[in-house]
């Protein structure tokens, strides 16, 4: 694809002296931009010693635990993106640090509830939360569940549960919302990339029947959507099952390449390079 080069060009402007990638030129090197830029950069074609700075930044990153935070200064906070790296380890042949990883997500589970008859959810299943010690959400959960594929593990007590977990929150009408799929009996509004994101964790699980409806809403919508990243995970989630994913490539790629800096954000801008390669790293 003719405009790769500059947008990878664009991106990797973005790494700093340590290696990694801020979410925002002129702040600090942070885990998530680092981490989908090395996916980006390898899907891209980018030579190994391109790749490895970044990922030396990721491995020094990982506390004994096999967890993953944020950034250096807060590696105890947003154990969510241990999915992300125990990705980024599998597909890179870091094997000692993936396993790690993939161990840390097996240890962590979601704080849960009774059920509540007035609640459409089913508040006793275990998903995966943003922080340790708190309630599942969507987007965790999706990651990790990504994350347990990829190593085989699809059949994993705690990958089964985590399908359960996606689909009770799976709104009727199609899509995800953050978390509830409903408020007070009324459906919530669907988001994009929490949507496309969902759909490519349940790649492979269960009944496509399932995702139907959520399919149905993101392919007939793709051409609506606005964001840079609701439009990368549109297109990897309608990539994921075959179908049409074209308007939101056309449009992912003019959102990518008229970008004004301070609009750039590295890692959604990664996401949209994996999402336009074509290359499926996040199902196995």
């Amino acid at each position: 694809m003719s405009e790769t080069p500059t947008l990878v060009g664009r991106l990797r402007s973005f790494i700093l002296p340590d290696g990694g990638l801020p979410y925002y030129r002129g702040n600090a090197s942070a885990a998530e931009p680092t981490l989908l830029t090395a996916l980006a950069l390898s899907v891209s074609g980018a030579p190994a010693e391109r790749v490895k700075p970044l990922l030396d930044w990721a491995q020094k990153l990982q506390t004994p635990d096999g967890s993953v935070g944020v950034d250096p200064g807060h590696r105890d906070q947003g154990v969510w993106l241990t999915a992300q790296a125990a990705i980024v380890f599998h597909h890179f042949g870091l094997a000692e640090n993936a396993k790690r990883a993939l161990d840390f997500l097996l240890s962590l589970r979601s704080v849960t509830a009774p059920k509540d008859p007035r609640l459409r959810q089913d508040d006793t299943l275990t998903g995966w939360p943003w922080v340790r010690g708190t309630f599942g959400w969507v987007e965790p959960t999706a990651w990790s569940l990504i994350a347990l594929s990829l190593f085989g593990l699809g059949g994993h007590a705690r990958a089964e549960e985590g399908v359960r977990f996606l689909l009770d929150r799976q709104i009727p009408s199609g899509g995800w919302n953050y978390g509830n799929p409903a408020l007070d009996g009324t459906e919530l509004l669907p988001f994009w990339d929490t949507t496309g994101l969902a759909l490519v964790a349940l790649h492979g699980h269960g009944d496509p029947k399932r995702l139907g409806a959520s399919l149905e809403l993101m392919e007939k919508n793709q051409e609506k959507i606005e964001s840079l990243s609701g439009l990368s995970w549109a297109l990897l989630g309608l990539d994921s099952y075959g179908r049409d994913g074209g308007r939101a490539r056309v449009k992912l790629l003019n959102v990518m390449a008229s970008l004004r800096d301070e609009e750039f954000h590295a890692g959604n801008f990664a996401l949209g390079l994996i999402a336009i390669s074509g290359i499926k790293v996040l199902i196995p």
